[in-house]
């Protein structure tokens, strides 16, 4: 029997409209972390202060069979020339996943790319191999973490009353966004991410992220300010913890948990990922998922002694062109 040549990859632009097919590729890729529809829209129709997006169908003759994407910092605030390709095919066409990669190589690098990063889940060999084909050389490990809320219900509980306890004593309180009813609250938010974020072990050389573009985040479908909490010391903003609530489909998970460096080492990050588990156990909610730099030792020291154990994580890679 001759053997079947499969055809050839297109790329057409995508809309916000297509942004529904990419989270069925990738939900079809990784059934276990399904991919929100609705969350992924919102993204895709909004814009950035400073990061520049092109995505793509993929199609193989008729068929879409994928999506695509690369993006990156405007040069002018990130010199360096990182940028991120992203993207994956239907498990029938994973086959032509190096040519996908090589087409969105080829535009960054025509955009004026010098350094190109990708990622591939560690329970993936499909891709893994596709990526190290390309010539790429792993850079840096992503841990992701699950906790079982209903095994650990009254011990997160007790740990939660503990919490509420030395914030008292420490004289930090603990409320929701929707509760705060300072009119600078969310530019508070913003200042203390960029922060915390600049803390944040990396090797891509971290973007500033302009407030407008945070504002609209806090304004995403999976975001509810009632389940956002922060820790406030007086008139400042020194805390913050948050749980993505998909809206679709998809598991319950933290977006983004930071404190001030005035804070640290007593116990504000704990108290907050308490408060959001508290409330996610009260919601119904049976588990939630986390992930972090391999190298950040204090989160993955609070996430062990919270009750979270290991769920394959996934790798960066790096490419210089």
């Amino acid at each position: 029997m001759a053997s079947i040549v499969a055809k050839p990859l297109a790329f057409r632009l995508a809309t916000p409209d297509d942004a529904a097919f990419a989270a069925d590729v990738m939900t079809a890729l990784t059934p276990t972390s399904p991919w929100d529809p609705v969350s992924l829209r919102y993204w895709w129709s909004q814009p950035d202060e400073v990061m520049k997006f092109a995505r793509f169908v993929v199609r193989q003759g008729e068929r879409p069979v994928g999506y695509a994407q690369y993006d990156y910092a405007a040069w002018d605030v990130q010199p360096e020339r990182y940028a991120s390709i992203w993207g994956d095919l239907l498990p029938a066409s994973r086959g032509a996943l190096g040519a996908l990669l090589a087409e969105m190589e080829e535009r960054a690098i025509a955009d004026g790319a010098r350094i190109l990063r990708t990622r591939a889940n560690e329970d993936d060999p499909v891709r893994i191999e596709a990526i190290l084909g390309r010539g790429y050389r792993e850079d840096r490990l992503h841990r992701r973490w699950e906790l079982d809320l209903v095994a650990n219900r009254e011990s997160l509980l007790a740990m939660t009353e503990r919490s509420r306890a030395r914030m008292g004593n420490e004289g930090i309180e603990m409320l929701t966004l929707a509760d705060d009813t300072d009119p600078d609250v969310i530019k508070k938010v913003w200042l203390l991410s960029e922060e915390a974020g600049d803390d944040v072990p990396t090797t891509m050389p971290r973007v500033p992220e302009a407030m407008e573009s945070y504002a609209r985040w806090t304004r995403a479908p999976e975001i509810h300010r009632d389940r956002f909490w922060i820790a406030r010391s007086g008139n400042e903003v020194v805390g913050l913890s948050v749980l993505g609530y998909p809206p679709v489909r998809g598991i319950v998970g933290t977006e983004w948990t930071a404190t001030a460096r005035s804070v640290r080492g007593r116990g504000v990050a704990r108290a907050l990922k308490c408060e959001t588990l508290a409330q996610a156990i009260a919601l119904g909610v049976d588990r939630v998922r986390t992930g972090n730099d391999a190298a950040n030792a204090p989160i993955l020291h609070l996430n062990e002694t919270m009750g979270y154990h290991l769920v394959p994580g996934a790798m960066n890679y790096l490419r210089s062109v």
